[in-house]
């Protein structure tokens, strides 16, 4: 699994997030577009054995660049949406993974110390996962969310990996190609029956969350797909005019 900075800013807050993800045994860093030297002494003291996760991070430009290098993208947000805002519509982190997913090609996104991720940014993630806080005081430091998130994806990691363990993956999880192709075909047939223009954009995300929650499989979604691409036909025959 893959932690992702966006535009890290803070020396104190990339050295502890690395210290946490050596905690819970985690290595694997990428960061974009950083906003710091990371070579500053502040970073080292922090970290301390840590470091090495740093010196051997990833370097990006932006996160569409290594999209496609992964099955899954969980985003996380402070804000969380409502009916009214799919796009902010998120887990808790107990509720992250299933014994049936390729943990291998799972990456978790953090944004900016500042805002964290942009809406164009969260278009990009799979599921949106949001660490439940006190009203008086929503926003954790970025350093604190990410030990606890990691935290609760190596207790699962161990449920998963467990030798005891009975539950073993037996299919293939939906890759991220294929979840944007069914959700084409999705696209394809709410604008052959001309569904309301004004709900259009709120319809795709909607199918886009509950692709992203349901951990789909490929057997799965080849299904679904040539179900809608049949309706599809057969709405396009039955509008065209005849001779």
């Amino acid at each position: 699994m893959s932690v992702i900075l966006v535009e890290p800013s803070k020396p104190q807050n990339l050295g502890n997030i690395a210290r946490a993800m050596m905690n819970f045994g985690f290595s694997d860093l990428i960061i974009v577009n950083p906003r710091l030297d990371l070579s500053d002494p502040k970073i080292k003291i922090v970290a301390r054995r840590a470091e090495i996760i740093i010196n051997q991070a990833l370097l990006i430009s932006k996160l569409q660049d290594i999209r496609e290098d992964f099955k899954f993208v969980i985003g996380t947000t402070a804000r969380i949406g409502s009916d009214y805002n799919l796009k902010r519509v998120a887990i808790p982190p107990e509720q992250l993974l299933r014994e049936e997913f390729d943990c291998s090609k799972l990456a978790i996104v953090f944004g900016r110390e500042q805002y964290g991720l942009s809406n164009e940014e969260i278009e990009l993630c799979d599921l949106l996962v949001n660490i439940p806080t006190h009203m008086s005081y929503p926003v954790m430091n970025i350093s604190h969310a990410v030990a606890i998130i990691l935290y609760f994806l190596s207790q699962k990691f161990q449920e998963i990996n467990h030798p005891d363990s009975k539950v073993k993956p037996k299919f293939r999880v939906a890759s991220y190609k294929e979840r944007q192709l069914l959700l084409n075909y999705f696209e394809q047939l709410i604008e052959t029956t001309k569904y309301h223009p004004e709900k259009y954009h709120i319809a795709v995300q909607a199918f886009s969350n509950i692709l992203s929650r349901g951990y789909v499989t490929g057997r799965e979604l080849t299904t679904l797909m040539g179900v809608l691409k049949w309706i599809n036909l057969n709405l396009q025959n039955k509008m065209e005019p005849s001779d």
